[in-house]
C-alpha cells in the first residue's frame, strides 16, 4: 500500500471537510439539514465519522504490527497492543464524547474536588497517560519524530478547540472548527506512521510482512497466530452491550437527572454512545479485513479478488450510515406530505427510509453476489449469510417495527426487545462478514530464519487450511530441493 498516497487522500478529506465547517460556521451560525451534516461542531456529522474511523483504523493497524512483532520481543508487541487501546479511547472519545462526562463520574465516584470539578483536568492527565505507548514505540521506530508529531498535532487540536469554545463560546466557531481539523490532521498523520512501521514484500503466492521494531528478544510462537482470543472477545462483548442495554433499559425506564445520561450512553436506541461506537467499529472491522483480503488477493494475482474492495467500501458507508444516521435523513426527504418524521413521539409510521433502503440494498447485494460467485467453501456462505442476517435484521426487523408502532399493537416491553435484536442481529451480520474475510486469509509465521516476520496467503477459493495446505507443500518442495535424497523411496525385499 502507498502509505504517502493514504495520508495525502486523508489530508484532502480532513481539508475539506474542515473548510466546509469554516463556511457553515460563517454563513450557518444554526445549521440544519445537509448543513449540520458537514458541520464538526454538531453531532453525528461526516467530519466526526472520518476522524473516528482514522482512529478505529489505527486501531487495527497497531493490533497487525502486534501479530507480527511477535517473534522480535514480548515488550514491543505489548506496546502495540497498548497502543491500540489508546487509539480505541481516543475514538470512542471523538465519537461520543466519553471525556466530557469524566468529570460527572468521578464526582458520583470519589466526591468534589479539584480535579471532579471539570473534565478537563482529568482528561488532559488521561490523554498523556494515553499517549505514552506511543512515547515508547517512538523511541524504537525509523519513523519515531513523526510519530511525536502526529500525537502532538491531534493533542493540540483536541486541546485547543475546548479552549478555544470555553473562551469565545458560539464567537469561536470558525477556531474551533479549524481545532477540529488539526485533529483529524493529527489523527491521520497517526495512521500514516502506524502502517507505514509494517513493511510489506509481495511474493508470488504470498504477501510478507515485516515489523520495523529491531529484535529485543526474540521468541518462538506457533506458525500460525492464533485467531481464537479475538473472536472471543467480539463474541462475548457484543451481546453484552446488548444485554446491559436491554436490561438497563427495563429497570430504568425513568431515569433520574444523574443516571440518565448513562443509561442513554448505553442504550443501543440512541447515538453517540458505546453501543454505536461499537457498530461502527464492527463495519469499519470488517472493512479493513475485506480491503486486505482484496489487496492480498491482487498481489499474488487471484481472480475475482477486486470484488473485496467493493465490499470494504460498501461496509465503510454502512459504518457512515450507523454514526450519523443517513437512512433517517433520507426518508424524511422521501416522506409524504403530512406524514410522520424519524423521531415522531407519536403512533406514526415514521421508517419510510425502508423504501430507497430496499432499492441500495438490492444494488448491494448484487455487488456481493459477484464477488460470492468467485469463492468456495468458507469465505462464500459467511459473506452471503452475513449479508443476509444484516438486512433481515436492518430492513425486514424494523420494517415490521415500524408497522407495529403505527397500529399500536405492541407495548413497550415488545418495542424495547425488538430494537435491541435489531440491533444484536446487524452486529451478528458485521461479525459473520467481517469472518469471511478473515477466513480468506491464511497467516503463517516465517521459520526460516529471515527476519520473524509473517506471510499472508490469500484462500478466498476454499478454507483457510488449503492456504495453510500450500504453505506446507512449498516447504515440503523446499525441504527436498535441500535434500534430494529424501525423496527416493526406499524398498524392502522379504526374504523368505
Amino acid at each position: 500500500m502507498n502509505v504517502k498516497r493514504l495520508l495525502v487522500a486523508l489530508a484532502t478529506a480532513i481539508t475539506t471537510l474542515t473548510l466546509l465547517s469554516v463556511v457553515v460556521a460563517l454563513v450557518r451560525p444554526a445549521p440544519s439539514g445537509l448543513w449540520a451534516y458537514v458541520d464538526v461542531l454538531e453531532p453525528y456529522n461526516l467530519p466526526t465519522w472520518l476522524a473516528a474511523t482514522v482512529l478505529l483504523a489505527t486501531v487495527l493497524a497497531c493490533l497487525a504490527n502486534a501479530v507480527v512483532a511477535a517473534t522480535r520481543g514480548r515488550f514491543g508487541s505489548r506496546c502495540w497492543v497498548a497502543a491500540g487501546a489508546a487509539a480505541a479511547v481516543a475514538s470512542l472519545c471523538v465519537a461520543t464524547g466519553l471525556h466530557t462526562r469524566i468529570d460527572g463520574l468521578a464526582r458520583q465516584a470519589v466526591g468534589s474536588n479539584p480535579l471532579t470539578t471539570d473534565w478537563l483536568v482529568p482528561a488532559v492527565v488521561a490523554g498523556l497517560l494515553l499517549a505514552t505507548p506511543f512515547a515508547l514505540l517512538a523511541r524504537r521506530l525509523r519513523d519515531g519524530r513523526r510519530l511525536v508529531a502526529a500525537l502532538v498535532t491531534f493533542g493540540v487540536g483536541a486541546l485547543g478547540g475546548e479552549l478555544v469554545v470555553r473562551a469565545l463560546g458560539d464567537g469561536g466557531r470558525v477556531l474551533a472548527a479549524v481545532a477540529e481539523g488539526v485533529q483529524g490532521l493529527g489523527a491521520a498523520g497517526l495512521l500514516a506512521v502506524v502502517v507505514t512501521a509494517l513493511h510489506a514484500a509481495r511474493g508470488e503466492t504470498a504477501v510478507h510482512l515485516v515489523s520495523d521494531l529491531p529484535d529485543a528478544a526474540p521468541r518462538d510462537l506457533p506458525t500460525v497466530p492464533r485467531r481464537a482470543r479475538a473472536w472471543v472477545l467480539l463474541l462475548v462483548v457484543t451481546p453484552g452491550l446488548a444485554a446491559m442495554s436491554l436490561l438497563l433499559t427495563l429497570a430504568v425506564p425513568a431515569p433520574g437527572p444523574k443516571l440518565a445520561q448513562w443509561v442513554g450512553y448505553l442504550d443501543v436506541d440512541g447515538e453517540g454512545n458505546v453501543p454505536t461506537w461499537w457498530s461502527v467499529g464492527l463495519l469499519v472491522t470488517a472493512a479493513a479485513a475485506h480491503l486486505v483480503a482484496g489487496l492480498v488477493g491482487r498481489a499474488t494475482g487471484a481472480r475475482g479478488a477486486a470484488g473485496w474492495l467493493v465490499t470494504a467500501a460498501i461496509l465503510a458507508g454502512m459504518s457512515l450510515d450507523d454514526m450519523t444516521s443517513i437512512h433517517e435523513r433520507v426518508g424524511d426527504l422521501v416522506r409524504p406530505e403530512g406524514a410522520a418524521a424519524a423521531d415522531d413521539p407519536g403512533r406514526n409510521f415514521s421508517f419510510y427510509w425502508v423504501v430507497p433502503g430496499a432499492a441500495v440494498a438490492l444494488v448491494i447485494a448484487v455487488a456481493v453476489g459477484l464477488l460470492a460467485l468467485r469463492l468456495r467453501g468458507r469465505p462464500r456462505w459467511l459473506l452471503v449469510v452475513g449479508l443476509g442476517v444484516l438486512f433481515s435484521f436492518a430492513l425486514g426487523l424494523e420494517g415490521v417495527q415500524g408497522v407495529v408502532l403505527a397500529q399500536g399493537t405492541g407495548g413497550r416491553v415488545a418495542e424495547v426487545l425488538a430494537y435491541h435484536l435489531e440491533e444484536l442481529g446487524e452486529n451478528l451480520g458485521a461479525l459473520l462478514l467481517l469472518g469471511a474475510a478473515t477466513s480468506a486469509l491464511a497467516l503463517r509465521r516465517s521459520d526460516d530464519g529471515r527476519d520473524g516476520g509473517l506471510d499472508v496467503r490469500y484462500a478466498g477459493t476454499g478454507h483457510p487450511e488449503d492456504g495453510d495446505a500450500l504453505f506446507e507443500a512449498e516447504e515440503d518442495e523446499a525441504r527436498l530441493a535441500a535434500s534430494p535424497t529424501e525423496a527416493i523411496p526406499v524398498v524392502t525385499h522379504r526374504t523368505g
